[in-house]
């Protein structure tokens, strides 16, 4: 992996605001189309029972007033009446008369009337009552005694058609309110796109200062709710831009007055190295300690230098042919890592365009590290993965390098855990990051792995001739 990769978020997946804003106003729009809904059908089912019921109660009402007068007759023509009950509502006629029942219907006789109606309306009280008959029908029966014939009359509706009807606004509601759901979400889809569009140049303004342009500034802020916004971020970017310019400028500085004093010791210490024979035994043994250190420090130095030029911007490259197995070759004596083999692939290219100096120092870096935390460098191969790409791996016979610290070793004045043990390393922890500024000029990418024989692998990979 490489370390120009941003490392996986750890925190809990959730879901973006668009998908929020789409969920939230699809479930707030379907609860609220919902209840709508359910008011709607019982308001209007109970309208619709009610006016059914009242023109049975009224049609009822005047058959039996009608059947009444009949009655009254010597020897009243019962059938001839029920026959003549017609037009209006759709229904069955009833009527019981000195212990005999009368029907206009078959299947409505006096076997099909509600037992606690009949009860009622003996009593002497009109009522109505809903039920089911013997196909599971649905039916209203009205009834309303006529006490001076000694007669009840029943009425029986059907109720299929008012059923049907509030089966259809049912569905239509339903339908409606799934409507309604997909309406509020694609509302809450468009509104949060309009929420979130105005962030995007605030999202491309951050990505450009991560890359390095650190003069990025948001401009042309028209909307007043996002100027306040607008504003925190250029002077974050200001704040940020300054603060960086001043760290860079100020070890660009240390480290250039620190070579000539540092020059200066270090030749003073070869004079005394040439005299050491001149020396108490334990003189010699503290100048060679100092002789140690002071290199060390001329080398951070030097490194500390080469990265403030690419932080400010003034690194270039002097390109050139490269025999890539000869350069290869004089790093590993340069680094007395003589015993390393070395392994070209047919495929690879023998030559490469780059910088001479920038890709030694790069691949010492790493052979250097090898020997301080790896064991050494055992083995270097040199492949093609892809036409036009060179890939240089460094394979080291040490405890290898974790997944969690394979990009933080890149990081400047990082070592890993290994390399933090006490007298594990006098480096200074710059070298791997130089490796990353180096590859990085020469639009390439480096990273480390697993060796399949133990230990650690350092892969670089390098445009080959794209220059």
């Amino acid at each position: 992996m490489s370390p120009d990769h941003a490392r996986p978020s750890r925190r809990r997946w959730r879901l973006g605001l668009r998908t929020r804003a789409t969920i939230g106003f699809g479930v707030t729009g379907f609860l609220v189309a919902l209840v709508l809904a359910a008011v709607t059908y019982f308001v209007a089912r109970g309208y619709l029972v009610d006016e059914r019921e009242q023109a049975a109660e009224q049609q009822t009402y005047v058959n039996a007033r009608l059947s009444r007068l009949a009655l009254r007759a010597t020897d009243p023509d019962i059938r001839g009446l029920l026959a003549s009950f017609g037009g209006g509502t759709a229904s069955d006629s009833v009527l019981r008369y000195r212990g005999e029942s009368f029907s206009t219907s078959v299947s409505s006789g006096a076997g099909a009337l509600p037992p606690d109606l009949v009860s009622v309306v003996n009593e002497g009280h009109a009522g109505h009552q809903r039920y089911h008959d013997a196909d599971g029908d649905l039916r209203l029966a009205v009834g309303v005694p006529i006490t001076a014939a000694e007669a009840s009359y029943f009425e029986l509706f059907e109720l299929e058609e008012l059923e049907d009807t509030l089966g259809l606004l049912s569905r239509s509601l339903a339908i409606g309110v799934l409507g309604a759901a997909v309406v509020a979400a694609g509302v809450g889809r468009i509104a949060a796109g309009g929420l979130v569009r105005p962030l995007a140049p605030v999202a491309d303004a951050a990505e450009r200062i991560a890359d390095g342009a650190l003069d990025t500034r948001l401009t042309d802020v028209d909307d007043p709710d996002l100027r306040r916004l607008a504003d925190a971020f250029n002077a974050m970017a200001a704040s940020l831009e300054s603060r960086i310019e001043r760290e860079e400028r100020f070890a660009a500085d240390v480290s250039h007055e620190l070579r000539s004093p540092l020059t200066a010791v270090a030749a003073a210490l070869e004079i005394i190295q040439r005299r050491q024979d001149q020396l108490p035994p334990e003189v010699v043994e503290a100048v060679a300690v100092l002789a140690e250190k002071v290199d060390t420090f001329q080398g951070m130095t030097l490194d500390l230098l080469e990265i403030s030029r690419v932080d400010a911007g003034t690194a270039s490259l002097a390109l050139d042919v490269i025999d890539l197995q000869h350069l290869i070759s004089r790093v590993l004596a340069r680094h007395n890592a003589n015993g390393a083999s070395i392994t070209v692939d047919d495929a690879a290219p023998t030559h490469v365009s780059g910088d001479r100096r920038r890709l030694a120092q790069t691949m010492g870096n790493i052979v250097d590290n090898a020997s301080r935390y790896g064991g050494g460098v055992t083995a270097v191969t040199v492949d093609a993965p892809a036409p036009g790409l060179v890939r240089i791996a460094f394979d080291d016979r040490g405890p290898g390098v974790s997944s969690d610290e394979r990009d933080a070793i890149f990081g400047r004045f990082a070592r890993g855990e290994h390399g933090v043990r006490a007298g594990a390393s006098t480096g200074t922890g710059l070298g791997l990051s130089l490796v990353v500024e180096h590859v990085r000029l020469h639009r390439g990418r480096v990273w480390v792995e697993d060796n399949p024989h133990g230990g650690a692998r350092f892969v670089i990979e390098l445009p080959a001739d794209s220059w």
